[in-house]
């Protein structure tokens, strides 16, 4: 079941407060990036939910790390960590889900 999280109820817009999550998460991809370089079977990556405070890890083969990536606008998340304002689940796995963002902000550019 996604996680409902109050984005709103910090005193920001709507739209305002989609935006700083979506913009939460472009960093944490480029810190998965970096993690990736390790040689194993599994990896473990940081959730990419763009939840402030977040610290949640997950793990990927570099085959699955791949497919996230192969989409700019795709994150890998903890299961349950979905915020379906921002983001649609586009793959269901057991360790992680992917979503992918609405806004363009979450896009690296």
């Amino acid at each position: 079941m996604p996680l409902t999280v109050d984005i709103i109820g910090r005193g920001l817009g709507d739209e305002q407060a989609q935006r700083r999550v979506a913009r939460n998460q472009p960093p944490l991809r480029k810190l998965n990036d970096a993690l990736r370089g390790a040689a194993s079977d599994r990896i473990a990556f940081r959730c990419e939910c763009g939840q402030l405070g977040c610290n949640r890890l997950i793990q990927l083969t570099p085959a699955e790390f791949a497919a996230v990536r192969a989409h700019p606008r795709r994150f890998a998340i903890a299961p349950g960590h979905e915020i379906v304002e921002i983001e649609a689940p586009v793959e269901h796995h057991d360790r992680y889900v992917v979503v992918e963002a609405y806004a363009p902000e979450a896009q690296l550019g």
